[in-house]
């Protein structure tokens, strides 16, 4: 049996003031976001992980180097676990994303695009690619995947076996933990949203 071990990237000033960040934003962690990620580092430790997956952001490359510095586990740059792409609502609050979003059914809201962006369909689609074919090179493996709170929100679905309007129920924090067991295309539910190490 594997172990995929979520992690989102350490706050940002953006994430402070609830901004969406650009494709390929060069913004990278803040003071504590730094300090986030190396408390994560010695929380993981104890699960002996073998490779580190990170988006191509920048933010979650610095993460994911401070895990790697800290574990000594060697790092890949994934294509396909950034977040989603919101278009012209980079740089803006969520809640003006929200003002569009919410009247929408959720089969509307699924399908829509933002303009310059990508669909909810399109961004679940990539990730969870992503995700099979990390599980498919890793089997009986345990893998830290540093990603963004969208892309673990929209992935536990997928990964739950629920329906996908049981995403908005999670928001995971700067720097939590949710971890999986995989095995024969089945995923075990262990934590999420853990931050208990942060405190």
């Amino acid at each position: 049996m594997g172990k995929l071990i979520f992690i989102r990237h350490g706050e940002t000033e953006k994430n402070l003031n609830d901004n969406l960040h650009a494709v390929n934003d060069p913004e990278i962690l803040n003071a504590i976001g730094r300090d986030q990620m190396k408390k994560t580092a010695i929380e993981v430790k104890t699960l002996l992980s073998s490779k580190i997956y990170t988006s191509k952001e920048q933010r979650a490359i610095e993460s994911a180097q401070i895990l790697s510095g800290e574990l000594g586990i060697p790092i890949e740059k994934i294509e396909g676990v950034q977040e989603r792409n919101w278009g012209v609502f980079t740089g803006k609050p969520w809640n003006e994303v929200k003002t569009v979003l919410d009247p929408l059914s959720l089969d509307e809201r699924y399908e829509y695009i933002p303009p310059e962006g990508e669909s909810w369909r399109v961004f679940e689609s990539r990730l969870v690619a992503a995700i099979k074919k990390i599980v498919k090179h890793n089997k009986d493996k345990t893998i830290i995947v540093v990603t963004h709170g969208g892309a673990i929100r929209a992935l536990m679905p997928y990964l739950l076996g629920v329906s996908r309007e049981e995403s908005f129920k999670y928001d995971p924090d700067n720097a939590s933990l949710t971890v999986f067991d995989f095995e024969n295309g089945k995923f075990t539910k262990i934590l999420v949203n853990n931050t208990s190490h942060l405190s």
